[in-house]
């Protein structure tokens, strides 16, 4: 039988569309969307974490019985090829002395994402109870109450971003970046201007903090982040680095620039980052009498 054409320019449109409709229902992003956590994806910004429901698990808008044992399942799941170290602590805002959850941390380590290439494939993930051993429950509480418990998440990250600025054309031009999921991104735009014997390579950086992570030092104790960068063999000028430092609780950008040779060349940019991350979340939940 011979199929017109007609029937076969239909059979492919069928084809296409039915491969596009594939497409749109396939689920994106990480676990957190598939276990049904209530975190954020964290595809753009490294980790992440949330808590798993669960009959005996606490979760937002969760209503605890006095005298019912309860844990905290902590889902933590990585997009960075880099494997993680970190600290995991939780509390509520209860009086101890009604019980409940402590104020306690644990140590985690995870491995790093799948990637082939540059091609994320699939995340790394975590769990870790909490407490260590047994449940939590609440006694001898006089009034039932709204609650809240506390989770933070904290680690250090070490990035590199590299890229390729040409001089001493084009003049102007926003450099293309390679890096891997973090919570703080850069963006780097360039500007030449000439010189007798050279011209000079401008570099506007800006940082980008990325969800509600908290940016501080590796040590957690001040508002800023370790800097340094590489042209190629000629050395970047950053005046606002200090001593290394760029002071991120208001600096947004920073300027940098180099005297490069008038011939056109190709000079690799490289910027390193040293810097500690905090992300801290809230779950409100409801304590009630037995009835």
């Amino acid at each position: 039988m011979n199929i017109t054409r007609e029937v076969l320019i239909s059979a492919i449109i069928l084809s296409i569309l039915l491969i596009v409709s594939g497409a749109e229902q396939c689920p994106q992003g990480g676990s957190f969307g598939g276990l049904g956590g209530g975190g954020t994806s964290a595809a753009g910004s490294g980790v992440d974490f949330a808590l798993q429901s669960g009959i005996d698990k606490l979760t937002s808008g969760k209503e605890i019985t006095l005298g019912d044992s309860f844990f905290v399942d902590v889902l933590i799941e990585n997009y960075d090829p880099e494997p993680r170290a970190g600290q995991i602590c939780i509390r509520d805002d209860i009086d101890d002395a009604y019980g409940g959850i402590s104020d306690f941390c644990k140590q985690f380590s995870i491995e790093g994402a799948t990637y082939v290439g540059d091609a994320f494939q699939s995340s790394a993930t975590k769990r870790i109870a909490f407490p260590e051993n047994g449940y939590y429950k609440y006694e001898n509480l006089p009034a039932e109450l709204n609650a809240k418990a506390y989770t933070s998440m904290s680690y250090t990250q070490h990035s590199v971003i590299s890229g390729a600025v040409k001089a001493p054309l084009p003049e102007q031009e926003t450099i293309s970046l390679l890096e891997k999921a973090s919570p703080l991104g850069l963006s780097v735009e360039k500007t030449i201007t000439s010189r007798e014997e050279s011209v000079k390579a401008n570099l506007k950086i800006t940082f980008t903090k990325k969800g509600n992570y908290n940016i501080t030092s590796t040590d957690f104790k001040k508002e800023a982040i370790q800097f340094s960068s590489q042209l190629g063999t000629y050395n970047l000028d950053c005046p606002e680095v200090k001593q290394g430092f760029v002071d991120f609780k208001n600096t947004k950008f920073i300027s940098c620039s180099a005297l490069l040779p008038r011939e056109q060349i190709t000079h690799p940019l490289i910027i390193s980052l040293d810097y500690g991350v905090k992300l801290s979340k809230e779950t409100d939940f409801k304590i009630k009498k037995a009835l």
